[in-house]
Protein backbone atom coordinates (compact mmCIF):
# COMPACT_ATOMS: atom_id res chain seq x y z
CA UNK A 1 0.00 0.00 0.00
CA UNK A 2 1.35 3.41 -0.93
CA UNK A 3 1.79 6.23 1.58
CA UNK A 4 2.52 9.96 1.49
CA UNK A 5 6.27 9.28 1.18
CA UNK A 6 5.94 6.78 -1.65
CA UNK A 7 9.04 7.14 -3.84
CA UNK A 8 11.26 8.44 -1.03
CA UNK A 9 14.32 6.24 -0.49
CA UNK A 10 15.86 5.91 2.96
CA UNK A 11 19.01 4.12 4.10
CA UNK A 12 18.81 3.52 7.84
CA UNK A 13 22.23 2.68 9.28
CA UNK A 14 21.20 3.44 12.87
CA UNK A 15 21.11 1.03 15.79
CA UNK A 16 19.14 0.58 18.99
CA UNK A 17 15.79 2.33 19.27
CA UNK A 18 16.17 6.06 18.51
CA UNK A 19 17.25 5.90 14.87
CA UNK A 20 15.56 2.63 13.91
CA UNK A 21 12.14 3.77 15.13
CA UNK A 22 12.50 6.97 13.09
CA UNK A 23 13.22 4.80 10.06
CA UNK A 24 10.22 2.60 10.83
CA UNK A 25 7.96 5.65 10.99
CA UNK A 26 9.22 6.85 7.61
CA UNK A 27 8.54 3.36 6.29
CA UNK A 28 5.00 3.46 7.64
CA UNK A 29 4.54 6.71 5.76
CA UNK A 30 5.39 4.87 2.56
CA UNK A 31 9.13 5.44 2.16
CA UNK A 32 11.30 2.58 0.89
CA UNK A 33 13.55 2.04 3.92
CA UNK A 34 16.60 -0.22 3.87
CA UNK A 35 17.95 -1.30 7.25
CA UNK A 36 21.75 -1.41 6.85
CA UNK A 37 23.63 -3.48 9.43
CA UNK A 38 27.11 -4.87 9.91
CA UNK A 39 27.63 -8.65 10.12
CA UNK A 40 27.78 -8.24 13.91
CA UNK A 41 24.37 -6.63 13.70
CA UNK A 42 22.36 -4.11 15.65
CA UNK A 43 23.04 -4.67 19.36
CA UNK A 44 19.33 -4.49 20.09
CA UNK A 45 18.88 -7.90 18.46
CA UNK A 46 19.93 -9.36 21.82
CA UNK A 47 17.49 -7.45 24.03
CA UNK A 48 15.00 -9.71 25.81
CA UNK A 49 12.36 -11.00 25.27
CA UNK A 50 12.63 -12.77 21.94
CA UNK A 51 10.13 -13.88 19.31
CA UNK A 52 11.41 -17.01 17.61
CA UNK A 53 14.97 -16.22 18.66
CA UNK A 54 14.96 -12.56 17.54
CA UNK A 55 14.46 -9.66 19.95
CA UNK A 56 10.87 -8.44 19.97
CA UNK A 57 12.28 -4.92 20.44
CA UNK A 58 14.39 -5.29 17.29
CA UNK A 59 11.32 -6.50 15.40
CA UNK A 60 9.04 -3.69 16.57
CA UNK A 61 11.66 -1.01 15.87
CA UNK A 62 12.32 -2.18 12.32
CA UNK A 63 8.89 -2.71 10.79
CA UNK A 64 8.24 -1.52 7.23
CA UNK A 65 11.87 -1.96 6.11
CA UNK A 66 14.05 -4.18 3.97
CA UNK A 67 17.15 -5.75 5.53
CA UNK A 68 20.72 -5.46 4.22
CA UNK A 69 23.97 -6.65 5.79
CA UNK A 70 27.28 -5.18 4.59
CA UNK A 71 30.72 -5.23 6.19
CA UNK A 72 31.82 -1.60 5.95
CA UNK A 73 35.35 -2.58 6.98
CA UNK A 74 35.71 -4.15 3.55
CA UNK A 75 36.38 -1.52 0.86
CA UNK A 76 34.23 -3.19 -1.80
CA UNK A 77 31.22 -3.51 0.51
CA UNK A 78 31.71 0.05 1.76
CA UNK A 79 31.57 1.19 -1.87
CA UNK A 80 28.29 -0.73 -2.26
CA UNK A 81 26.84 1.16 0.70
CA UNK A 82 28.03 4.49 -0.68
CA UNK A 83 26.54 3.70 -4.10
CA UNK A 84 23.21 2.83 -2.50
CA UNK A 85 23.21 6.09 -0.51
CA UNK A 86 24.09 8.02 -3.68
CA UNK A 87 20.65 7.06 -4.94
CA UNK A 88 18.86 7.73 -1.64
CA UNK A 89 16.85 10.70 -0.46
CA UNK A 90 17.55 10.22 3.25
CA UNK A 91 20.35 8.68 5.31
CA UNK A 92 19.88 7.99 9.03
CA UNK A 93 22.71 7.32 11.47
CA UNK A 94 23.25 7.48 15.22
CA UNK A 95 26.90 6.52 15.50
CA UNK A 96 28.97 8.26 18.11
CA UNK A 97 30.36 11.55 16.71
CA UNK A 98 33.25 10.92 14.35
CA UNK A 99 32.49 7.25 13.62
CA UNK A 100 30.51 7.90 10.43
CA UNK A 101 33.42 9.91 8.99
CA UNK A 102 35.91 7.15 9.81
CA UNK A 103 33.88 4.48 8.00
CA UNK A 104 33.22 6.57 4.91
CA UNK A 105 29.62 7.50 5.69
CA UNK A 106 30.09 11.08 6.91
CA UNK A 107 28.04 14.04 5.74
CA UNK A 108 30.80 15.70 3.71
CA UNK A 109 31.65 12.56 1.75
CA UNK A 110 28.08 11.40 1.08
CA UNK A 111 26.69 14.84 0.21
CA UNK A 112 29.50 15.46 -2.29
CA UNK A 113 28.24 12.53 -4.38
CA UNK A 114 24.55 13.18 -3.60
CA UNK A 115 23.90 16.92 -3.11
CA UNK A 116 20.16 16.25 -2.61
CA UNK A 117 20.74 13.93 0.34
CA UNK A 118 18.97 14.58 3.65
CA UNK A 119 21.48 13.38 6.23
CA UNK A 120 19.93 12.87 9.69
CA UNK A 121 22.46 12.37 12.47
CA UNK A 122 21.31 11.63 16.01
CA UNK A 123 23.42 11.51 19.16
CA UNK A 124 22.92 11.48 22.88
CA UNK A 125 24.75 14.66 23.89
CA UNK A 126 25.72 16.45 20.68
CA UNK A 127 28.92 17.13 18.77
CA UNK A 128 30.86 19.36 21.14
CA UNK A 129 31.44 19.60 24.86
CA UNK A 130 32.82 17.22 27.51
CA UNK A 131 30.14 14.52 27.02
CA UNK A 132 30.52 14.00 23.26
CA UNK A 133 31.97 10.51 23.59
CA UNK A 134 29.56 9.31 26.28
CA UNK A 135 26.96 6.78 25.18
CA UNK A 136 23.33 7.56 25.94
CA UNK A 137 20.38 5.42 26.96
CA UNK A 138 16.80 6.37 27.73
CA UNK A 139 17.15 6.12 31.57
CA UNK A 140 20.53 7.86 31.43
CA UNK A 141 19.06 10.82 29.53
CA UNK A 142 16.07 10.96 31.90
CA UNK A 143 18.41 11.39 34.83
CA UNK A 144 20.72 13.86 33.05
CA UNK A 145 17.90 16.15 31.87
CA UNK A 146 16.07 16.35 35.20
CA UNK A 147 13.07 14.16 34.43
CA UNK A 148 13.71 11.94 37.42
CA UNK A 149 13.63 14.99 39.71
CA UNK A 150 9.84 15.24 39.37
CA UNK A 151 8.85 11.56 39.23
CA UNK A 152 7.99 9.28 42.12
CA UNK A 153 6.20 9.50 45.42
CA UNK A 154 6.90 12.42 47.78
CA UNK A 155 9.94 11.65 49.91
CA UNK A 156 10.66 8.38 48.09
CA UNK A 157 13.59 7.57 45.77
CA UNK A 158 13.38 9.38 42.46
CA UNK A 159 11.78 7.40 39.65
CA UNK A 160 12.27 7.18 35.90
CA UNK A 161 9.57 6.53 33.34
CA UNK A 162 9.93 2.83 32.63
CA UNK A 163 8.67 0.21 30.20
CA UNK A 164 8.42 1.98 26.87
CA UNK A 165 11.52 4.05 26.05
CA UNK A 166 9.71 7.36 26.43
CA UNK A 167 12.69 9.59 25.68
CA UNK A 168 14.04 7.31 22.94
CA UNK A 169 10.77 7.42 21.06
CA UNK A 170 10.36 11.18 21.41
CA UNK A 171 13.82 11.62 19.91
CA UNK A 172 12.70 9.41 17.01
CA UNK A 173 9.75 11.70 16.42
CA UNK A 174 12.09 14.71 16.38
CA UNK A 175 14.23 12.96 13.76
CA UNK A 176 11.17 12.36 11.57
CA UNK A 177 10.09 15.98 11.93
CA UNK A 178 13.55 17.17 10.93
CA UNK A 179 13.66 14.85 7.91
CA UNK A 180 10.21 15.88 6.69
CA UNK A 181 11.08 19.56 7.07
CA UNK A 182 14.30 19.07 5.10
CA UNK A 183 12.42 17.21 2.35
CA UNK A 184 10.01 20.14 2.03
CA UNK A 185 12.90 22.60 1.90
CA UNK A 186 14.58 20.51 -0.81
CA UNK A 187 11.52 20.95 -3.01
CA UNK A 188 12.25 24.68 -2.96
CA UNK A 189 16.06 24.72 -3.06
CA UNK A 190 16.95 21.44 -4.76
CA UNK A 191 19.61 20.90 -2.09
CA UNK A 192 19.97 18.41 0.72
CA UNK A 193 20.50 19.22 4.36
CA UNK A 194 22.41 17.96 7.39
CA UNK A 195 19.89 17.50 10.23
CA UNK A 196 21.25 16.97 13.73
CA UNK A 197 19.15 15.79 16.66
CA UNK A 198 20.24 15.11 20.23
CA UNK A 199 18.45 13.08 22.87
CA UNK A 200 19.15 15.85 25.39
CA UNK A 201 17.34 18.51 23.33
CA UNK A 202 14.49 16.14 22.50
CA UNK A 203 14.18 15.40 26.22
CA UNK A 204 14.08 19.09 27.06
CA UNK A 205 11.35 19.64 24.48
CA UNK A 206 9.35 16.81 26.05
CA UNK A 207 9.64 18.52 29.46
CA UNK A 208 8.87 22.04 28.27
CA UNK A 209 5.91 22.51 30.65
CA UNK A 210 7.93 21.58 33.74
CA UNK A 211 10.95 23.60 32.59
CA UNK A 212 8.76 26.67 32.02
CA UNK A 213 7.17 26.19 35.44
CA UNK A 214 10.57 26.04 37.10
CA UNK A 215 11.89 29.10 35.27
CA UNK A 216 8.77 31.02 36.26
CA UNK A 217 9.52 30.43 39.92
CA UNK A 218 7.51 27.27 40.44
CA UNK A 219 8.70 24.19 42.26
CA UNK A 220 8.08 20.99 40.29
CA UNK A 221 8.60 18.05 42.63
CA UNK A 222 7.66 14.37 43.02
CA UNK A 223 3.94 14.14 43.73
CA UNK A 224 3.07 10.56 42.87
CA UNK A 225 0.27 10.61 40.31
CA UNK A 226 -0.70 14.22 41.09
CA UNK A 227 0.53 17.32 39.30
CA UNK A 228 1.54 20.76 40.55
CA UNK A 229 -0.90 22.90 38.58
CA UNK A 230 -4.25 21.09 38.75
CA UNK A 231 -6.42 19.65 41.50
CA UNK A 232 -7.92 17.16 41.51
CA UNK A 233 -5.81 15.44 38.89
CA UNK A 234 -4.52 12.07 40.10
CA UNK A 235 -5.21 8.41 40.70
CA UNK A 236 -7.77 7.64 43.37
CA UNK A 237 -8.10 4.29 45.12
CA UNK A 238 -11.57 2.95 44.47
CA UNK A 239 -13.23 -0.03 46.14
CA UNK A 240 -11.65 -2.51 43.71
CA UNK A 241 -8.57 -0.73 42.36
CA UNK A 242 -7.52 2.65 40.99
CA UNK A 243 -9.21 5.19 38.76
CA UNK A 244 -7.64 8.22 37.06
CA UNK A 245 -9.58 11.50 37.18
CA UNK A 246 -8.65 14.96 35.87
CA UNK A 247 -10.46 18.25 36.42
CA UNK A 248 -9.14 20.84 33.98
CA UNK A 249 -11.90 23.49 33.95
CA UNK A 250 -14.56 25.03 36.16
CA UNK A 251 -17.26 23.27 34.15
CA UNK A 252 -15.58 19.94 34.89
CA UNK A 253 -15.29 20.88 38.57
CA UNK A 254 -19.04 21.39 38.71
CA UNK A 255 -19.54 18.00 37.02
CA UNK A 256 -17.04 16.36 39.35
CA UNK A 257 -18.87 17.60 42.46
CA UNK A 258 -22.14 16.30 41.04
CA UNK A 259 -20.55 12.93 40.24
CA UNK A 260 -19.31 12.41 43.80
CA UNK A 261 -22.66 13.69 45.17
CA UNK A 262 -21.01 16.55 47.01
CA UNK A 263 -22.46 19.64 45.23
CA UNK A 264 -21.62 21.88 48.17
CA UNK A 265 -17.90 21.53 47.41
CA UNK A 266 -18.38 23.45 44.17
CA UNK A 267 -19.01 26.64 46.12
CA UNK A 268 -16.71 25.96 49.05
CA UNK A 269 -14.31 28.96 49.07
CA UNK A 270 -11.37 26.62 49.66
CA UNK A 271 -12.08 24.82 46.39
CA UNK A 272 -14.10 27.21 44.23
CA UNK A 273 -11.24 27.85 41.75
CA UNK A 274 -8.36 25.71 40.58
CA UNK A 275 -5.88 28.04 42.28
CA UNK A 276 -7.71 27.54 45.58
CA UNK A 277 -7.88 23.78 45.07
CA UNK A 278 -4.14 23.62 44.41
CA UNK A 279 -3.43 25.73 47.49
CA UNK A 280 -5.70 23.52 49.61
CA UNK A 281 -4.79 20.22 47.97
CA UNK A 282 -4.28 18.30 51.24
CA UNK A 283 -7.69 19.29 52.62
CA UNK A 284 -9.37 18.39 49.33
CA UNK A 285 -7.64 15.00 49.14
CA UNK A 286 -8.69 14.23 52.71
CA UNK A 287 -12.32 14.74 51.66
CA UNK A 288 -12.09 12.85 48.37
CA UNK A 289 -10.12 9.75 49.36
CA UNK A 290 -12.89 8.13 51.45
CA UNK A 291 -15.51 9.04 48.84
CA UNK A 292 -13.68 7.22 46.06
CA UNK A 293 -12.83 4.28 48.31
CA UNK A 294 -16.54 3.61 48.86
CA UNK A 295 -17.45 2.79 45.23
CA UNK A 296 -16.11 0.60 42.42
CA UNK A 297 -14.01 1.61 39.43
CA UNK A 298 -16.96 0.90 37.14
CA UNK A 299 -19.20 3.23 39.14
CA UNK A 300 -16.71 6.09 38.94
CA UNK A 301 -16.03 5.63 35.23
CA UNK A 302 -19.76 5.68 34.39
CA UNK A 303 -20.56 8.55 36.74
CA UNK A 304 -17.67 10.77 35.67
CA UNK A 305 -18.42 10.15 31.99
CA UNK A 306 -22.06 11.15 32.50
CA UNK A 307 -20.85 14.41 34.01
CA UNK A 308 -18.27 15.10 31.26
CA UNK A 309 -15.25 14.64 33.56
CA UNK A 310 -12.10 13.03 32.08
CA UNK A 311 -11.76 9.58 33.64
CA UNK A 312 -10.05 6.27 32.88
CA UNK A 313 -9.34 2.93 34.42
CA UNK A 314 -5.56 2.39 34.33
CA UNK A 315 -5.09 -0.40 31.81
CA UNK A 316 -2.36 -2.74 30.65
CA UNK A 317 -1.60 -4.10 27.20
CA UNK A 318 -3.59 -7.22 28.04
CA UNK A 319 -6.57 -4.99 28.83
CA UNK A 320 -6.61 -2.99 25.60
CA UNK A 321 -5.10 -5.29 22.96
CA UNK A 322 -8.56 -6.63 22.08
CA UNK A 323 -10.52 -3.44 22.86
CA UNK A 324 -12.98 -2.69 20.05
CA UNK A 325 -12.12 1.03 20.03
CA UNK A 326 -8.43 0.32 19.40
CA UNK A 327 -9.23 -2.28 16.75
CA UNK A 328 -11.90 -0.33 14.87
CA UNK A 329 -9.60 2.70 14.58
CA UNK A 330 -6.51 0.76 13.52
CA UNK A 331 -4.65 1.78 16.66
CA UNK A 332 -3.38 -1.79 16.95
CA UNK A 333 -2.50 -4.13 14.09
CA UNK A 334 -1.49 -7.78 13.89
CA UNK A 335 1.68 -8.17 11.82
CA UNK A 336 3.52 -11.32 10.86
CA UNK A 337 6.75 -11.75 12.81
CA UNK A 338 9.87 -12.32 10.66
CA UNK A 339 10.58 -15.51 12.61
CA UNK A 340 7.25 -17.18 13.30
CA UNK A 341 3.73 -16.32 14.40
CA UNK A 342 2.31 -12.83 14.73
CA UNK A 343 2.92 -9.75 16.82
CA UNK A 344 0.41 -7.12 17.86
CA UNK A 345 1.91 -3.67 17.31
CA UNK A 346 0.75 -0.08 17.36
CA UNK A 347 -0.74 1.16 14.10
CA UNK A 348 0.53 4.17 12.19
CA UNK A 349 0.35 7.31 14.36
CA UNK A 350 -1.06 9.27 11.41
CA UNK A 351 -4.21 8.65 9.41
CA UNK A 352 -4.58 9.96 5.86
CA UNK A 353 -7.68 9.88 3.68
CA UNK A 354 -5.73 8.56 0.68
CA UNK A 355 -2.60 6.42 0.49
CA UNK A 356 -2.58 6.01 4.27
CA UNK A 357 0.58 3.94 4.62
CA UNK A 358 0.78 0.80 6.73
CA UNK A 359 2.81 -1.28 9.15
CA UNK A 360 4.65 -4.09 7.34
CA UNK A 361 6.52 -6.85 9.08
CA UNK A 362 10.16 -6.29 10.01
CA UNK A 363 12.84 -8.11 8.01
CA UNK A 364 15.16 -10.73 9.35
CA UNK A 365 18.64 -9.21 9.68
CA UNK A 366 19.99 -8.96 6.15
CA UNK A 367 16.96 -10.73 4.69
CA UNK A 368 17.02 -8.77 1.42
CA UNK A 369 20.80 -8.50 1.06
CA UNK A 370 21.07 -10.64 -2.09
CA UNK A 371 18.26 -8.79 -3.88
CA UNK A 372 19.46 -5.30 -2.89
CA UNK A 373 23.09 -6.02 -3.76
CA UNK A 374 22.03 -7.33 -7.15
CA UNK A 375 19.33 -4.78 -8.01
CA UNK A 376 19.83 -1.77 -5.72
CA UNK A 377 16.73 0.33 -5.26
CA UNK A 378 15.07 -1.60 -8.08
CA UNK A 379 14.83 -4.73 -5.96
CA UNK A 380 11.61 -6.29 -4.77
CA UNK A 381 9.91 -4.24 -2.08
CA UNK A 382 7.75 -6.30 0.30
CA UNK A 383 4.14 -5.17 0.57
CA UNK A 384 1.20 -5.94 2.80
CA UNK A 385 0.83 -5.68 6.55
CA UNK A 386 0.91 -9.42 7.05
CA UNK A 387 3.49 -10.33 4.41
Amino acid sequence: MKGPLDGVRVVDASMGAVGPWAGALLGQLGADVIKLESPQGDFIRNVMPTQGGLSSTYISMNVSKRGLVLDLKKPDERKEAQALIAGADVFLENFRPGVADRIGLGWEELSSSNPRLIYASASGFGWSGPLVTVGATDPHIQAFTGSTSVNGAPGAPRQRVRWYGHFDVNTSMCIVQGVLTALIERERTGKGRLVRITMVEAAMALQRVRVAEHLAGGHPRPMGSATTYLAPDRLFRALDGFVAVSVTSQHQWQGFCAAIERPELAEDPRFSTNAERVANRDALDALLDPVFASRSIGHWVRTMERNAVPVAKPSSFDDFRHHSHYRENGMLVDVAAPTRGQMTLSGTPWKFARNPGEVRRAPLPGEHSRDIRANGWGGVRPVGAGQ
